[in-house]
C-alpha cells in the first residue's frame, strides 16, 4: 500500500531556490549536475545524477538537497531501506528538515508488523519525526519567492495533514483506536486534498470501536477518492473493509430480528430425605 507523497511541483517548489539564495554551484559542472537533479522524471536518473555530485564535486553545499532528493527518488521507487537511510541522512544535516520529517513519520509505521521485536522503537521514531514536523510547520518561511503566499498556506496545512495522519497510523499500529481517529480527524480538517489512505485508516478506526455507520461512510469516501490499492494483487483495501462492514451490519440486523429465545425451565430443587 502506497501514500501519497509531496507532489513534484511542490518538492521543487521547495528546492527551485538553491540558485537564488544560500548555497551556491562552485563551477558549472556542479550547476549542470544540480540541473539535472532537478529536471529528472525518472528517479533512476535522478540517483544517478546525485551519486554525480556527491562524488565527483565532495564539497558542493548542497549535501542536504542531495540527499532529500535521494530519499524521495528512493520513495518513489517503493525502496524502504534506502529510503530511510538517506532520509536520516539529510536529518543529520538538518533536524528540522520538513520533507524528511513528514515522509519518513509516515513510511516507518506502513512498514512496522504487528510482531516486529522493535516495533515499539520505530513507532516512538515515527511519532517523533511527525511532532518534531507540527512543531516546525508554522513558523516554516517560504523558501520560494514564485510560490504565492495562499499557495504557500496551503502547503504548509498539508504538510500538517499528513504529519496528523502519521500519527494516526501510528497510534493505530498501537491499536489506540480513539487517539488515532483523533489524528485521523485533523488530517482530514486541515487537508486541501482529502486522501483516500486516510479516510480508510479513520474507517479502520471506527470499526475497531464499534461505530460501524461512521465506519461505512469513511470507507464510502476513501472508494470514491481512488481507494487504496495494495501491491500486487491490486485488492482494494476500502472496498473489503466496506464488504466486512455491510456483512457486520447483516448479522446485526438478522439477530435483532430473530424472536427471543424462551427461558428454559429449571427442575425445582428436591431435597432428598435419607430413609432410615
Amino acid at each position: 500500500m502506497t501514500k501519497r507523497i509531496l507532489g513534484a511541483a511542490i518538492v521543487l517548489a521547495l528546492c527551485a531556490p538553491v540558485f537564488a539564495q544560500g548555497p551556491q554551484a562552485k563551477t558549472q559542472g556542479e550547476r549542470d549536475v544540480l540541473i539535472e537533479i532537478e529536471s529528472a522524471t525518472d528517479p533512476d536518473v535522478r540517483i544517478g545524477a546525485i551519486h554525480k555530485l556527491l562524488t565527483d564535486f565532495k564539497d558542493t553545499e548542497f549535501q542536504e538537497f542531495a540527499n532529500l532528493m535521494m530519499m524521495l527518488s528512493y520513495q518513489q521507487k517503493n525502496d524502504y531501506e534506502m529510503m530511510v537511510l538517506y532520509g536520516e541522512r539529510t536529518l543529520e544535516l538538518n533536524p528540522d528538515n520538513i520533507d524528511t520529517l513528514v515522509s519518513l513519520s509516515y513510511a516507518i509505521p506502513v512498514r512496522t508488523g504487528e510482531f516486529d521485536l522493535d516495533k515499539d522503537e520505530k513507532l516512538a521514531k515515527a511519532e517523533d519525526f511527525a511532532k518534531r514536523a507540527l512543531l516546525a510547520i508554522p513558523t516554516l518561511e517560504n523558501p520560494n519567492p514564485d510560490v504565492t503566499a495562499d499557495e504557500w498556506l496551503i502547503a504548509k496545512k498539508d504538510f500538517m495533514s499528513q504529519a496528523h495522519d502519521s500519527l494516526g497510523l501510528v497510534a493505530l499500529k498501537r491499536k489506540d483506536y480513539p487517539a488515532a481517529e483523533k489524528s485521523l480527524r485533523q488530517s482530514l480538517q486541515v487537508a486541501s486534498q482529502q486522501s483516500a489512505s486516510t479516510f480508510y485508516h479513520l474507517a479502520s478506526a471506527l470499526k475497531e470501536q464499534g461505530k460501524n455507520d461512521e465506519a461505512l461512510a469513511m470507507a464510502d469516501k476513501s472508494i470514491a477518492a481512488g481507494g487504496v490499492m495494495t501491491t500486487g494483487s491490486g485488492q482494494d483495501l476500502a472496498k473489503a473493509l466496506k464488504a466486512q462492514l455491510i456483512k457486520a451490519k447483516a448479522a446485526a440486523m438478522m439477530n435483532k430480528s430473530k424472536p427471543a429465545a424462551k427461558p428454559t425451565e429449571t427442575v425445582p430443587e428436591v431435597e432428598i430425605v435419607k430413609q432410615q
